[in-house]
């Protein structure tokens, strides 16, 4: 509990609250208002029990993340990942920066705050806060997310932690 209190206090010390999103939508679309509660409820609290309100019975998911891999995935791959992202960054925040809303599209760019606490590609923890950015886009059907598209500046990440790429695609400690 102290680690996590220490890492919380670091990470609002070095990364100050981010302003209010950009929203380049009409206030009533629908598909924004769902993706503000799931913004708060599966990003944020990371409530993975609530995944099949805001998904699909099946997502065409173009993430290679825990909760994608490329493929058709169900809501609860998805619950698993987000359960994992509260069990190893509790501190995390995502703070939305840019949100548009086309259609059935929502597309967001968000900043990333956490820090190390699980390690990367099998080197140990180096506790280390770190920001990056990501951009997302989700397809709406029916007041649900359909299809997901997204990336994050991992590399990045990797940098502010002390590690190098190498050939492979393996990040190696400095």
């Amino acid at each position: 509990m102290r680690r996590l209190l220490l890492a919380a206090a670091t990470l609002a010390i070095t990364f100050p609250a981010a302003a209010a999103p950009t929203i380049v939508c009409d206030a009533n679309n629908p598909n924004l208002k769902t993706y503000q509660q799931m913004w708060k409820i599966l990003f944020m609290d990371r409530d993975g029990s609530r995944a099949g309100e805001f998904y699909a019975p099946e997502i065409k998911s173009h993430n290679n993340d825990a909760g994608g891999g490329g493929g058709m995935v169900k809501p609860e791959s998805l619950a698993k990942m987000w359960e994992a992202s509260k069990k190893n960054n509790p501190e995390r925040v995502l703070d939305d920066e840019l949100i548009i809303c086309s259609g059935d599209y929502v597309v967001v760019r968000t900043t990333i705050r956490s820090a190390d606490n699980v390690g990367v590609d099998g080197n140990p923890p180096t506790k280390k806060p770190y920001s990056a950015t990501a951009t997302d886009i989700y397809r709406f059907q029916n007041g649900k997310v359909v299809e997901r598209w997204g990336n994050a500046d991992v590399i990045h990440i990797y940098r502010q932690l002390g590690y190098k790429m190498v050939p492979g695609g393996e990040a190696e400690k400095k």
